[in-house]
């Protein structure tokens, strides 16, 4: 295993709401796997 997430959890306030930018999730990234963070502009991918 090369990267183990757990219940990782990012919240922020916009203007008085929460977004919940990542919410809850995990995620294993195995030797020789590609992974590609994909989503509209403001979905908060490089959070």
């Amino acid at each position: 295993m090369i990267l183990t997430i757990r219940d990782l959890v990012k919240h922020y306030n916009d203007g008085g709401s929460v977004v919940k930018a990542v919410d809850h999730i995990d995620l294993e990234v195995q030797k020789g796997d590609f992974v590609a963070i994909v989503g509209k502009s403001g979905s908060g991918k490089s959070t």
